[in-house]
C-alpha cells in the first residue's frame, strides 16, 4: 500500500482544557491526554480494519507538525480545519465508494422523478448473493455509529461516524472547543509480511 491510511477522531475539548490552550498553545501534556482518549476508542480497530496505529506526524501529505498526531482548534486553527477538510473529503469518497459498490451488485429495475430536484431509482438484489450481505453489513454498522466501520472520520463528542449540518457548523463554528486527532494505520495485510 503506497498510499498512507489515515484516521481522524474529532474530539471535544471541556472548558477547562481550552483554558491550558489558550495559557499554553503547545500544550504537550494536553495534547497526549488527547491521543489517549482517541487511541482508546480506535482501540476496536485493531485486529480487524489496522494491525496498529500510530500518530500521523505529517497527515494527508500536508508539511504539518503535530505533536501526538493532535491539532488543537484553539491554538492551530488552520491545521485543524485543514486536516478536517482532508478527513472529510477522504469519508466522502469511502461512501461513495461503498455505495457504488452496494450498487454495482444489483440490477436497476427503474427510476422516476417525484419533483424536480428528486431522482428515485429502483433496483433489485439477489439476497443470497454473500457479497451483498458483506457490504450492507458494514453499511448496517457505519450507521449504527461502530467504529470499525467508519470511513475514516469518527466523532467522539457525537459518539458517530458522521454527523449532520448543524452538528457540523457547531464543530466549524468554534473549532477552539476541539481537537483533531489524525492516526495513521497500517493494514492488518502489510503487517503479515
Amino acid at each position: 500500500m503506497n498510499e498512507k491510511n489515515y484516521f481522524t477522531i474529532v474530539v471535544p475539548l471541556s472548558p477547562d482544557a481550552q483554558k491550558i490552550v489558550q495559557g499554553n498553545p503547545s500544550a504537550v501534556p494536553l495534547r497526549a491526554a488527547v491521543w489517549s482518549q482517541a487511541a482508546e476508542r480506535m482501540k476496536p480497530l485493531l485486529g480487524g480494519v489496522c494491525s496498529r496505529f500510530s500518530p500521523a506526524a505529517a497527515p494527508y501529505g500536508e508539511p504539518l507538525h503535530l505533536p501526538f498526531g493532535v491539532a488543537l482548534g484553539g491554538a492551530e486553527a488552520e491545521q485543524f480545519l485543514l486536516c478536517y477538510f482532508h478527513a472529510r473529503e477522504n469519508q466522502e469518497e469511502e461512501i461513495r465508494s461503498r455505495t457504488q459498490a452496494i450498487r454495482a451488485l444489483g440490477r436497476k429495475v427503474g427510476q422516476f422523478h417525484p419533483d424536480e430536484e428528486t431522482t428515485l431509482t429502483v433496483m433489485a438484489f439477489r439476497s443470497s448473493d454473500p457479497e451483498l450481505h458483506k457490504q450492507m453489513d458494514v453499511a448496517q454498522r457505519f450507521f449504527s455509529d461502530d467504529i470499525t466501520a467508519a470511513a475514516g472520520l469518527y466523532y467522539l463528542g457525537f459518539g458517530s461516524n458522521y454527523i449532520n449540518e448543524q452538528q457540523e457548523r457547531q464543530i466549524l463554528s468554534n473549532p477552539e472547543a476541539y481537537a483533531l486527532c489524525v492516526a495513521e494505520l497500517q493494514p492488518v495485510e502489510e503487517a503479515a509480511r
